[in-house]
């Protein structure tokens, strides 16, 4: 994780469950990367809106899974699809630095301390914080962090971690699956594992 760079690329990537599922559903029944490839390029099996957005879409997906240790890989399609959203949030903080601090230091602080409410300051605050720690970030655009937050926001609605009660926005901690949450203590992954349990 210390290797990757901080990127904002997280405001042209969509969640893209639907795809990440049908990828890793089809990983489980037998195919390769390359073949799934294929299939994008040939069928458009993503439903993309065009080639090359559906090459980008892929090769991310593809970049997300490759980063889950194959053992959470293999029990993917047995899991519910509340947890099968969180493993593709996973793979999104594995590939993304700045997303998994974003992680670490606001939806899993928010959950310890139990101030559950949440609000378009909390991302805002996070990032100058990052700017004074990275020039990556302090060169980021208003326009750009303004889209990340959008783009977080986006993310944890998708994965079922935010909800609208009442006409505001709460965070949700999920309830894993005990094989799940077995395995991500097994492969070193508890830094992960924290953010969801909230410690």
């Amino acid at each position: 994780m210390k290797n990757l760079k901080y990127s904002a690329g997280a405001v042209s990537k969509g969640f893209w469950f639907q795809a990440f599922k049908k990828y890793n559903d089809l990983l489980n029944r037998g195919y390769k990367d390359k073949e799934i490839k294929e299939m994008q390029e040939k069928d458009n099996i993503l439903l993309a809106p065009s080639k090359s957005y559906g090459k980008k879409m892929i090769n991310e997906i593809a970049k997300r899974t490759k980063a889950l240790p194959d053992e959470i890989k293999d029990i993917f399609s047995r899991l519910t699809l509340s947890d099968q959203k969180i493993l593709n949030l996973l793979g999104i903080m594995m590939t993304d630095r700045l997303f998994f601090e974003f992680m670490y230091e606001v939806y899993r602080e928010k959950i310890i301390i139990g101030n559950l409410e949440f609000d378009n300051s909390h991302t805002r605050i996070f990032l100058n914080n990052k700017s004074e720690q990275s020039e990556r970030v302090a060169n980021l655009t208003l326009q750009t962090k303004k889209r990340l937050s959008g783009a977080y926001r986006t993310y944890l609605k998708d994965a079922g971690l935010l909800v609208e009660e009442g006409g505001l926005s709460i965070i949700r901690k999920p309830i894993l699956d005990m094989s799940l949450e077995a395995e991500m203590k097994n492969k070193g992954m508890y830094p992960y594992l924290k953010v969801f349990l909230g410690e």
